[in-house]
């Protein structure tokens, strides 16, 4: 008989546990709240780049395609961005320049 108590004590708290770790306690953000953060990441990590390249053309060109081409396979994977959104985004960070 004590036996079988443990056992349904030790059930019930597995239940327990097992429950509330299991419970979602986070809010997810909308899809057009991210879809923002992604872009204005983006936007300043090339603004960095930009401004480490400051005076050289030459080398600011070439770490600017370099970017454009990591950003293009990162939204081509991404399943928030379609292909006409990927092609305005990489439209509108090539056209950003030197500030």
């Amino acid at each position: 008989m004590e036996y079988f108590l443990a056992l349904i004590v030790a059930g019930f708290f597995t239940f327990l546990y097992l429950y509330f770790k299991n419970k979602n306690n986070f809010v997810e953000k909308p899809k057009a709240m991210k879809k923002d953060e992604i872009i204005k990441a983006y936007e300043e990590e090339l603004k960095q780049i930009l401004a480490s390249c400051s005076g050289n053309k030459a080398l600011e060109i070439e770490k600017k395609v370099q970017f454009l081409k990591k950003v293009n396979h990162e939204l081509s994977m991404n399943i928030f961005f379609d292909k006409d959104e990927s092609k305005q985004i990489l439209q509108n960070l090539s056209k950003m320049e030197c500030v």
